[in-house]
C-alpha cells in the first residue's frame, strides 16, 4: 500500500499551535487538518481530502467545517499524528464508520477568507486510486525507462 505523506501548506487557525491546516501529498491532493487531540506527545488530526473549488466554498462561507467532514468528496478519511514540525505527515486511513463524535467539528463554524484563491493548489478533483490501480501505475512506472528509449529511437530514425 503507498503511503500518503503530506506537507503543510497553510495554516488557518492557530491558537499557541496550529488547529486547522491545509497540506498536500505527492500527487498533489490537498487535505484539511483539524486538530482532534492534544496531548503531551503528539497532535492528532483529522484530514480529508478536499477539491480547490470545495475549498474556495469553505473560505466563502458557503460550506461550514463539519459538512467537509461529514459529507466527503471521497470516501477517504485519514488521521495524522504530529510530534514536532509539522512536515512529512503520515496519514492514516481511517474508516468513515468509525469516525467519533467528539473528534467531528461543531456545526455552523465557517471560515472567511480574503483572496482565497491564493496559495491553492491546482487539483480538479480528488483521485481515490484503488490498490489495483495504484499498482497498475507502478508497473508502469518500471516501463518508463523502456518507453523513453524507444521514442528516443523512434525520433532519430
Amino acid at each position: 500500500m503507498m503511503r500518503r505523506i503530506i506537507q503543510h501548506q497553510e495554516t488557518l487557525i492557530d491558537y499557541d499551535s496550529p488547529q486547522l491546516f491545509v497540506g498536500y501529498d505527492q500527487f498533489n491532493v490537498q487535505y484539511l487538518c483539524l486538530l482532534v487531540e492534544c496531548t503531551d506527545t503528539f497532535d492528532q488530526f483529522l484530514c480529508v481530502p478536499i477539491t480547490s473549488k470545495r475549498l474556495i466554498a469553505f473560505y466563502q462561507e458557503s460550506i461550514d467545517l463539519r459538512d467537509i467532514y461529514e459529507n466527503p468528496e471521497s470516501d477517504e478519511l485519514f488521521s495524522a499524528k504530529v510530534t514536532d514540525e509539522i512536515k512529512d505527515i503520515q496519514l492514516i486511513p481511517i474508516v468513515h464508520e468509525s469516525l467519533s463524535e467528539e473528534w467531528l467539528p461543531e456545526r455552523d463554524f465557517y471560515f472567511k477568507k480574503d483572496n482565497a484563491t491564493n496559495n491553492l493548489i491546482e487539483s480538479h478533483s480528488v483521485y481515490p486510486f484503488s490498490k489495483e490501480q495504484i499498482q497498475e501505475l507502478l508497473d508502469l512506472l518500471k516501463y518508463k525507462p523502456l518507453l523513453e528509449l524507444l521514442s528516443q529511437q523512434q525520433s532519430v530514425t
